[in-house]
């Protein structure tokens, strides 16, 4: 999808990129840029050398430069444009208003749409759903509930839906009475494929008056689908036959979308790397979860008090009990690698073992499980992960990075966009951003595209906007028909703002349109797939609830995450600690950077994180550390909390609430601290039931919410200003901008010593000239 990068080149960049990111803040910087100063100096000696003996010749063999020629690439071109796959109305059948037959299954899902209208005589929409390997489809039909214009003409209108491309049938539309109408389609199994799926429904709607055809009010011809129509799959499962390739299967499914009775467990040590692989599996496991997340997390001695079905077990080989070790078999080699059995329980339940000699390769086996490509490729019960093995992604992913915001159409679709038939007509680019994404300045759009020749150029114009937002336009042009452009950069009110697509219009208006529009003189417009949208992330990070992602998420992994627990977790903490890590980690991708350390083990020197820590004032030293720095302090016994200049707290009430703080890190600048705190195990039992709630975690504002024993919040604001519009103190900006900085220093410095070089040349070639004369 992005450029590669050379071998030795991304050699180079991936060590300069693991210096730069690994270095604490101002000394390494300082230390950097002075062996580099150092380093161009002595460059700059040698060149006066080199220049010393090399003047009279370039003096002798100036000779004038070659010119460069750059040639424009020639757009590719279109035989023909494609139409919509639309049915003769007179010929199409009557909307079908009873439900397809079919034989009852153990499981059914249904995909709803959203809410969408279609206007004008051609348009169409999509809905995509998915069906998991391990279904066993045995049904699907759409159910759409739908109304129309009452000017539609009847005769002369129709609706065809398509899967995955396919035409499969084309109904008629027809005005009844203002009301909504039903229409059933049965989807032929033979078209489902595993994995997306697309239903798109075309529509040909006419419209007609007393006098004739009036086409060309084109808000008038519409079709309405509400968001009670959806797709419906009838399906059985397969066995996983203790096959990984099925993973997350069984552990999670579609027809267990909270995770109700899966528990992820580790050795009752808890060890770092335990609890950090642990914490890798919650966050990719929630993105499967809906609205609420039942998954539990917790030691594997308090397993047995769970109302488990399935279990993931996390642990160092040596923390394992004697019955799990019998379990894996052969224990893992000495060189660090790690394990994956899939097996059963003395009970007969599904359950996953990982484990390793070695406590850091746990986290790698984590990352495979999460790397879908690689799951597939494991068909046997038990998988080795080689320590080390990935790495090479995260070095990939870093080079991504480095190019992260810049596509073609043909990155992100495969293909340029089609717009075909008269008046509006849209188009969207669901961009490959993650959840975490937020535009950043300095981003630009190159739109190329064509369009035919028949157009009323007085009325017609192409507009690009950002979701919903219009960002730019262009009228059209006969003379611009074969190959125009529209230019422009992102404006500066939606900086720092997020979307999920580009929308972009096209408004094809053809004079003197008649009742019926010749094939000849259908209106088209192409955008070309080399069409090219540079929209970079921001790096800056922001302090609130409302943007969920920040700072513990960049480009759709973990940022820099070290998560502090207790030295001895409890099963509440630990929970709590995995309902967290939940919310910041749906969508989570693999090979992010993620550690844990317990309080004691914390030095101040590893404080270049974005921390996330739970517990309580006495148990955990970290937050005892760091009371001073709290928006809500701990009174000096840990048994509640302090008023502060915001809310005055009664003594009891102190004592019994729950509170998420967000502040500005104590340990290193440009970095994140969420502190969960709470008096007792009561208060950090109920904030960990409240974030299991998908509604709830919406429901957080600002930097700082209390949870009240009722379960209810009152959020605060502490931290003055936002990334998107705080001017960051200059140490801030020195530490946000550290690359930009060595890299305009080396730059400049470069051109210093290419300055300097030129200036010797022509005084010694001016030396020289008078010695001639």
């Amino acid at each position: 999808m992005k450029k590669q990068v050379g071998r030795g080149k991304r050699k180079k960049l991936g060590i300069l990129s693991n210096k730069l990111e690994n270095m604490p803040p101002f000394a390494e910087e300082s230390r950097m840029m002075m062996k580099i100063q150092k380093k161009l100096w002595v460059s700059l000696v040698l060149v006066l050398f080199i220049l010393e003996g090399l003047a009279p010749r370039v003096y002798a063999e100036i000779r004038p430069t070659a010119q460069t020629v750059i040639s424009k690439g020639q757009p590719e071109t279109e035989s023909q444009a494609p139409l919509l796959p639309v049915a003769d109305p007179e010929g199409a059948a009557p909307p079908e208003v009873t439900e397809p037959a079919h034989e009852p299954t153990t499981y059914t899902q249904d995909d709803f749409f959203t809410q969408k209208t279609l206007k004008g005589i051609y348009s169409s929409a999509d809905l995509y759903f998915f069906a998991p390997s391990y279904w066993d489809v045995k049904y699907v039909y759409a159910q759409l509930q739908y109304d129309v214009s009452q000017l539609l003409e009847g005769k002369a209108s129709s609706i065809t839906l398509s899967v995955n491309g396919v035409p499969i049938q084309s109904y008629r539309l027809e005005y009844k009475n203002g009301s909504p109408q039903i229409l059933y389609v049965k989807i032929p199994v033979s078209e489902i494929r595993t994995g997306f799926n697309s239903l798109t429904i075309s529509a040909y709607a006419r419209l007609f008056d007393e006098e004739g055809c009036v086409d060309d009010a084109s808000d008038a011809n519409w079709l309405r689908i509400y968001d009670t129509s959806h797709i419906r799959s009838g399906y059985e499962v397969k066995d996983p036959e203790q096959r990984i390739s099925y993973y997350p299967y069984p552990f999670m499914s579609t027809y267990n979308p909270t995770g109700k009775g899966l528990t992820i467990a580790v050795s009752d040590q808890a060890v770092s790397g335990e609890v950090a692989a642990a914490m890798n599996i919650m966050a990719d496991l929630s993105s499967e979860t809906k609205a609420k997340n039942e998954i539990e997390v917790c030691l594997l001695s308090d397993a047995a008090n769970k109302d488990t079905t399935r279990t993931i077990l996390v642990s160092a080989y040596d923390n394992l009990p004697a019955e799990y070790k019998n379990l894996v078999g052969k224990a893992p080699d000495s060189t660090g690698n790690a394990t994956v059995t899939f097996t059963d329980d003395s009970q007969g339940r599904p359950l996953l073992i990982i484990t390793s000699m070695e406590e850091d390769s746990l986290i790698e086996a984590s990352n495979m499980l999460m790397d879908e490509n690689r799951v597939m490729q494991e068909s046997g019960q038990t998988a080795v992960i080689e320590k080390g093995s990935g790495q090479i992604a995260m070095n990939a992913g870093k080079q991504s990075d480095m190019m992260a915001g810049n596509y073609t159409l043909e990155d992100i679709m495969g293909s340029g966009l089609m717009f075909v038939g008269p008046f509006h007509q849209d188009n969207y680019v669901y961009l490959p951003v993650t959840g975490d994404y937020v535009l950043s300045e300095g981003g630009k759009v190159a739109l190329k595209f064509r369009y035919s020749e028949n157009l009323d150029f007085t009325r017609s114009l192409v507009t690009v906007s950002w979701g919903e937002i219009p960002i730019s336009s262009k009228r059209l042009s006969k003379e611009n028909a074969s190959g125009d452009e529209l230019n422009f950069e992102m404006p500066g009110d939606i900086l720092g703002t997020a979307a999920s697509s580009i929308k972009i219009s096209f408004d094809l208006e053809i004079a003197d349109l008649i009742c019926t529009p010749r094939q000849s003189d259908m209106p088209w417009a192409y955008v070309s797939k080399e069409s090219t949208l540079f929209l970079p992330p921001s790096n800056g990070i922001n302090l609130s609830f409302d943007v969920k992602g920040s700072p513990f998420r960049s480009q759709g992994k973990f940022n820099q995450v070290m998560l502090i627990i207790p030295d001895k977790p409890s099963g509440d903490e630990l929970n709590l600690l995995g309902q967290v890590v939940a919310m910041y980690g749906s969508g989570i991708k693999p090979y992010g950077s993620l550690l844990v350390r317990k309080g004691s083990e914390f030095q101040k020197d590893d404080g270049d994180y974005n921390i996330i820590t739970v517990g309580t004032f006495l148990d955990n030293s970290l937050i005892a550390q760091i009371n001073d720095s709290l928006s809500f302090h701990y009174t000096p016994d840990g048994t509640g909390f302090e008023s502060n200049e915001q809310l005055i707290l009664s003594r009891d009430y102190a004592g019994q609430i729950g509170i998420m703080q967000l502040i500005k890190s104590p340990f290193s600048l440009n970095r994140g601290l969420l502190a969960i705190t709470g008096c007792s195990s009561e208060s950090i039992s109920r904030v960990q039931e409240y974030l299991r709630q998908s509604k709830k975690r919406d429901e957080l504002k600002k930097d700082c919410v209390i949870i009240a024993p009722d379960s209810s919040i009152t959020a605060f604001q502490f931290i003055q200003g936002t990334a998107a519009n705080a001017e960051p103190a200059p140490m801030e900006k020195l530490v946000q901008n550290k690359r930009s900085v060595i890299f305009t220093i080396v730059a400049t410095s470069a051109m210093s010593l290419i300055l300097v070089a030129v200036i010797i040349i022509l005084l010694r070639i001016r030396m020289y000239r008078k010695r001639d004369e």
